[in-house]
């Protein structure tokens, strides 16, 4: 994205309480917002749903902003990523309970997890999870862009407006560091297996 500069303006903006500036921030963005949402919840109404909730929170949280931390753009995707995850987490949930008993309710599922595949998969998350805080800010976020988006390195160099070169260092240190603290748990190459 060409407007990177523009996007910290508004923001700065954004925290001395310039609703106008929230506009031209939405329509720089929203795009942007609304494909993410997309990717994840491939439902457009939940996409649109997750739209308003970002754009809540990012004027709510506008103070809170520090650019040192991240880009503007991919301050608004990690919100994006986390409020889809929890709409598509509202919606299983709602969706289990309305569901009608299905004919072969007492057939064997022979498609689910076993016992130990579920907690072997719940402990791989958390690993996983656990790994992801030892990254730093921007490696995460970077880490997310290439994951959740399919973003390749130059998309990511576009979309922040770093260096194609910094985009490749910060990556290949986050993988190191996820590899290194994923097989250090799971000595035999364990979810990389």
């Amino acid at each position: 994205m060409n407007n990177q500069t523009e996007l910290y303006a508004l923001i700065e903006r954004m925290q001395h309480s310039d609703q106008a500036a929230l506009g031209r921030f939405y329509d720089l963005t929203v795009s942007y917002v609304f494909g993410l949402a997309m990717r994840i919840t491939s439902k457009p109404s939940l996409a649109e749903e997750v739209v308003n909730d970002v754009y809540l929170q990012a004027w709510r949280n506008r103070a809170n902003y520090q650019a040192s931390q991240a880009a503007p753009l991919a301050w608004l995707m990690m919100m994006t990523h986390s409020r889809a995850i929890d709409a598509l987490r509202r919606e299983a949930t709602a969706t289990q309970q309305q569901l009608p008993i299905a004919d072969d309710f007492d057939a064997v599922d022979e498609h689910s997890l076993t016992q130990l595949e579920q907690l072997t998969q719940l402990e791989q998350t958390e690993q996983l999870a656990a790994a992801l805080k030892l990254l730093n800010t921007q490696q995460r976020q970077w880490i997310m862009l290439a994951f959740y988006r399919g973003m390749s390195h130059q998309d990511i160099a576009d979309y922040t407006g770093e260096p194609l070169g910094t985009v490749k260092t910060v990556l290949r240190r986050a993988q190191a560091i996820l590899r290194t603290a994923l097989t250090t748990t799971y000595p035999h190459g364990g979810i990389y297996e």
